[in-house]
């Protein structure tokens, strides 16, 4: 029988898990600047949020940003307050996030299934290469994730609690979740927890939950935390227009096409196609993936079961399933959407490996495929590292500390993976698992003490924000159809000048023609161009075939069609590219 989250003892799981997953959170937060996609958008909204007087709406550069509500930006501004601007102060509410997910999903695990359920559904929900890339990125998935897990537990918590407070306390913690969730990314918060809920009670038959006055309870409480934004968002100078776009074209305009404005048409981007998510998983829970099949194969057992256990089991797949089949009949996909599923099969792997531990038993085909897979992931890491360093050639010091850390992530990854082919042989299931995670946790970290300070300077917007800033000062200054990275990373900081350039590609030219004709010779204009620029990787992917001439898109064509003319271009090594246009040179006079 699971135990009680009261119980003497539930909460030994927590610092050995903590201590585990915190290198993990330090260098994904703490150690890195800020990358593409999303986050230099975040750090500018954060960043004009920081300044603003009235925090109701964030923005992005001038404009009002109507995506998502505004708790991440909210906590992303209090800590550059605190910290200052720059990408680690950004997202320390990141390492908040983490921790609340770990703890929840430990708790959740406890509560399942006791203590190694808690240890495996923390650490495989906080190093699921998808899952903690969301955790780890700076933007709204990350505390949704948490919210998710805090909703999930007060789910679980309140239907198995009798009638009473422990009941009541139970779907308070889900209703506060699912608030926070929903002040992160909308209706999701409360789609997760709700559909896993309903689809246990529908499972187990008992219709009668649907009636307790405890579920209901924290309605109240939601609209507390809910309500006064919602009715400071109504009372803006364009409340009704923001609503519409946030809870129908952002939220309803991702799962169906809908009649919205151009800049709002969400199902013409990362189309959807039904089963993709489910054909992705495996790769969403890497390095897991064999654990997580093995997992699901008993669940078909598990899930038969009468009593707690059984319940535990349904819970678990309830908490998986309904959201992946949601998310195929969707209209868009992202593989960040798929993040809250994971918990969900974070939790089927707990309890496997509760199982197994009860047992006395360590499957040798499982634990046996996820130290390939772990071997697999950090021999890439280590090879990235080793890498890197060859291409150092004008820094050799650099190039020789970047060896020394890929040396020592493969001696710590062999070494770990030694004790956890020990631990299966003794048939310590718990112990397998926890050596593999340490392994790859230490592949991982070591390798990016390497890896990521390259990834930055590919990634240092900042830097050519600053150069494109001071070369159009004290010109007129435009850009032609900008992504939302180009305009965050001239506002943030500069809040560079210009004027935004969104028409169709058929009609660029006329626009580009108007705008120098209005504004005289040296008015500029920046076009981002397709593809990457060269770099110290050039080479060798040159060698491998994977390296192509990207042109010059729009600027090339503008360019040849005597439009106008290329003036200066700036790029980021293996980044980033762009065109600086001015207008076309004026043929010379006839004699």
């Amino acid at each position: 029988m699971p135990p009680s989250p009261s119980k003497p003892g539930s909460t030994r799981w927590i610092a050995p898990v903590l201590l585990a997953l915190s290198p993990m959170w330090i260098i994904g937060t703490l150690g890195r600047h800020l990358w593409t996609p999303d986050e230099p958008r975040v750090a500018d909204i954060a960043w004009r949020m920081a300044a603003q007087r009235h925090w109701v709406l964030p923005h992005l550069a001038a404009r009002p940003f109507l995506e998502k509500p505004p708790l991440t930006y909210w906590a992303a501004a209090l800590s550059l307050r605190a910290f200052g601007d720059h990408a680690a102060a950004l997202r320390v509410p990141n390492l908040l996030y983490a921790l609340i997910l770990a703890l929840a999903m430990g708790a959740l695990g406890w509560a399942l299934d006791g203590f190694p359920a808690a240890v495996v559904a923390a650490l495989v929900a906080g190093s699921a290469i998808t899952a903690y890339r969301v955790s780890m990125w700076l933007a709204p998935d990350a505390p949704l994730l948490a919210a998710c897990a805090v909703a999930l537990l007060g789910a679980y918590l309140g239907y198995r609690a009798p009638s009473g407070r422990g009941k009541l306390g139970g779907y308070l913690l889900m209703h506060v979740g699912a608030a926070a969730g929903f002040m992160a990314k909308s209706a999701v918060g409360w789609l997760v927890p709700g559909l896993t809920l309903l689809t246990l009670i529908a499972w187990e038959r008992r219709w009668k939950e649907l009636a307790r006055a405890q579920l209901y309870a924290g309605f109240a409480l939601q609209a507390i935390i809910i309500g006064p934004w919602l009715l400071a968002v109504a009372h803006t100078a364009r409340g009704a227009h923001a609503l519409r776009v946030l809870f129908w074209y952002n939220l309803v305009g991702r799962f169906m096409t809908v009649t919205a404005p151009p800049a709002y048409r969400y199902t013409e981007a990362h189309h959807n196609t039904f089963g993709k998510y489910f054909l992705q998983l495996p790769v969403y829970l890497l390095p897991w993936t064999a654990l997580a099949v093995a997992a699901a194969l008993f669940a078909w057992r598990g899930v038969r079961r009468s009593g707690p256990q059984g319940t535990a089991w349904r819970f678990a797949v309830s908490a998986t399933l309904p959201w992946l089949i949601l998310l195929s009949l969707a209209a868009t996909a992202r593989d960040v959407y798929a993040a809250p599923a994971l918990l969900g099969a974070s939790l089927l792997i707990a309890l496997w490996a509760g199982e197994c531990h009860r047992l006395g038993v360590a499957p040798h085909g499982a634990l046996r495929w996820t130290r390939w897979t772990v071997a697999l992931a950090g021999s890439v890491f280590a090879a990235l590292a080793i890498a890197v360093a060859l291409v150092q050639r004008a820094a050799p010091l650099t190039a020789a500390l970047d060896l020394v850390w890929a040396g020592a992530a493969a001696t710590c990854m062999v070494v770990a993976l030694r004790r956890a082919a020990r631990a299966q042989r003794e048939a310590e299931a718990l112990m397998s698992v926890t050596w593999n995670y340490a392994a790859y946790a230490a592949a991982f970290c070591l390798s990016a003490l390497a890896v990521f300070p390259l990834i930055d300077r590919w990634q240092d917007l900042s830097a050519l924000a600053r150069r494109i800033h001071a070369a159009t000062l004290h010109e007129p200054f435009a850009l032609l159809n900008p992504d939302e990275t180009t305009v965050a990373m001239l506002d943030r900081g500069l809040r560079t000048r210009f004027t935004r350039l969104d028409v169709p590609a058929p009609a660029a030219a006329a626009a580009v023609q108007h705008w120098f004709r209005t504004q005289g010779s040296g008015a500029r204009i920046l076009v981002l161009l397709p593809g990457h620029a060269t770099g110290p990787f050039t080479p060798l992917l040159h060698a491998v075939g994977a390296a192509r001439a990207p042109g010059d898109g729009m600027a090339g064509r503008l360019q040849r069609a005597a439009v106008a003319r290329i003036v200066h271009r700036y790029h980021l090594p293996q980044g980033r590219r762009y065109a600086l246009l001015g207008p076309p040179a004026e043929p010379p006079e006839p004699r």
